[in-house]
């Protein structure tokens, strides 16, 4: 028999307290006086849950095995959603949590609750796939007030988890939202926000370019620090003194990266800067009365005589110390076998 009956919050608590009275000293209430929805014994609800929350870190199904005045138990199922299940622990009454088949949990449990009127002191017992238990701990949930509250409970033991029991306290009224494993094993989810063992960031989403990438790996680039949630910067690579631009390149810090520009008279991509001679490719502006000395990035124009080991041809002056083009006089080229040296040609 099923019964659908939604109660205010305030009529289960009342109810919860006659109970606890009458089953001291009178008769039992009726079961449909206390639970909107009776669920048979070991029925998993959530079955879609379990496919859409696989890989996560939070439980995937609610196991019905003596749970007592729960109201849709299935809300404690998945990542904080604002949507509780509404808990009514009376009398030994718990909640049975699955954490998933290859998704047992390693850490420390991090439960998120809310719609407390007073402090709850909650039983927690971690436990194998065959119910066996592994360890127990506290749950203090203490906050008071609107909105969703957490705490954890320690968990330190080397056994991993596949179930967590939640047992309330006398007339202990209160919304369950989640439980977490925050141990980052085999259920960690990239983009929730929490760093696992195989992540080396998660700032809380999936989105790539920001420093940790979709499959939350570090960005190059980026340093990333904290873990819940990481926190990315840029590297600037031109103040370290990691780029690698030329020395005849301006070096620009982008997001990730940087840039290399050769600096104006020289080009190249910026990694090779090579100079350009304005003097021969006709660029440079000097007097018709003056000859033109290239330099490194950039020219002279000089009245008069070259300058040694230059040499004046037409309007610029040319370094015939190396140039085997112009050895001695302009245009002059050695024959075979003979090289440029100090303008003159000799054997090789």
């Amino acid at each position: 028999m099923k019964i659908r009956r939604v109660t205010p919050l305030w009529r289960w608590l009342s109810a919860a307290l006659a109970f606890g009275m009458m089953g001291a000293c009178g008769p039992e209430l009726e079961q449909e006086s206390l639970v909107s929805e009776e669920v048979p014994v070991d029925a998993e609800v959530g079955a879609d849950s379990v496919s859409a929350m696989a890989g996560d870190r939070y439980a995937d199904a609610v196991v019905q095995r003596g749970v007592f005045a729960v109201l849709n138990p299935n809300n404690a199922v998945g990542a904080p959603d604002g949507n509780a299940a509404t808990f009514l622990g009376l009398l030994g009454g718990s909640l049975l949590l699955d954490m998933g088949l290859g998704e047992e949990g390693t850490g420390p449990l991090r439960i998120y609750y809310q719609g407390l009127s007073l402090a709850v002191i909650a039983q927690v017992e971690f436990l194998r796939a065959d119910m066996s238990i592994i360890s127990t701990g506290q749950a203090n949930l203490l906050d008071l007030g609107l909105g969703t509250h957490s705490t954890l409970v320690p968990f330190s033991s080397a056994t991993a988890y596949r179930y967590v029991r939640l047992r309330g306290g006398l007339a202990s009224l209160y919304g369950l939202d989640a439980v977490e494993d925050t141990g980052g094993g085999a259920g960690a989810t990239c983009g929730d926000g929490r760093v696992g063992a195989s992540e080396q960031c998660d700032d809380g989403n999936r989105v790539p370019g920001d420093g940790c990438s979709s499959a939350c790996n570090v960005e190059p680039g980026y340093t990333c620090q904290g873990t819940q949630p990481s926190v990315c910067h840029d590297v600037n690579e031109c103040m370290n003194g990691t780029a690698q631009c030329s020395v005849n390149a301006f070096c620009t810090n982008t997001p990730g990266s940087y840039t290399c520009t050769c600096r104006p008279g020289y080009s190249g991509n910026g990694w090779t800067c090579q100079d350009i001679d304005e003097c021969a490719n006709g660029t440079a502006a000097c007097n018709p009365s003056q000859v033109c000395v290239n330099t490194p990035g950039g020219y002279d124009c000089v009245s008069g005589s070259c300058p040694a080991p230059w040499v004046e041809c037409g309007a610029q002056c040319v370094d015939v110390s190396s140039d085997m083009n112009n050895c001695g006089a302009c245009g002059v080229v050695c024959p075979a076998a003979k090289t440029c040296s100090s303008g003159v040609c000799v054997l090789g």
